[in-house]
């Protein structure tokens, strides 16, 4: 498939996905999400400091971080695609929230293990999965299969630590993901169509 037809289509599945889990999550809780939410978050607490460590891949520091890497990397149009897409998943993500106004697991369950410390008390979207996703699929038209692999992997575990930490439930990391799949795809096309991403 062309790197562009892959973009439009991730940008279309980003989406989509964004508006029908914002649709649900303004919906009660069902009981399946909130099984998805226990099997992360009653996992042992011995695992945090394991497991912070790549949660960091969806902070916004990681956002110049990985542009200073591409820059040593030699890939000055990556770091341009990283600082624009990092930056408006993280802005895009904060502006979200109060459109959806759900509250994080701690206001709307019962039992839930909190590990470490959270600001606000929106949950949907999830920022952390917003900006890891984003900058998983901004560096996937660069990587390896291994190295896209990788990427892919590290999402997903920062989505599922979100939970585990106790910060967000599934539909929310799913939201934010979708969220950053999309900011990345439309980052790639306009870096595409504007000859500086080839």
């Amino acid at each position: 498939m062309a790197r562009s037809t892959r973009d439009v289509a991730a940008l279309a599945v980003g989406i989509g996905t964004l508006l029908v889990t914002a649709a649900l999550a303004r919906r009660p809780l069902e009981q399946a999400e909130v099984r998805g939410f226990r099997i992360a978050n009653d996992l042992p607490d011995g695992g945090f400091p394991i497991i912070w460590i790549p949660m960091q891949y969806g902070t916004f520091g990681a956002v110049p971080v990985s542009a200073v890497i591409a820059l040593v990397r030699r890939r000055p149009r990556l770091a341009l695609a990283i600082g624009a897409g990092g930056t408006a998943a993280w802005l895009l993500a904060k502006a979200a929230k109060p459109l959806v106004d759900r509250g994080r697991p701690a206001r709307l369950l019962e039992r839930v293990s909190l590990r470490g410390q959270e600001e606000g008390d929106r949950g949907f979207p999830s920022g952390h999965a917003a900006v890891s996703a984003t900058l998983t699929a901004l560096a996937f038209p660069y990587g390896s299969n291994m190295g896209r692999a990788a990427l892919v992997s590290l999402s997903g575990f920062v989505a599922f630590s979100r939970m585990y930490v106790g910060a967000h439930l599934p539909l929310d990391v799913l939201g934010g993901s979708a969220l950053g799949l999309a900011i990345g795809s439309a980052v790639n096309l306009s870096l595409r169509r504007d000859g500086l991403l080839r």
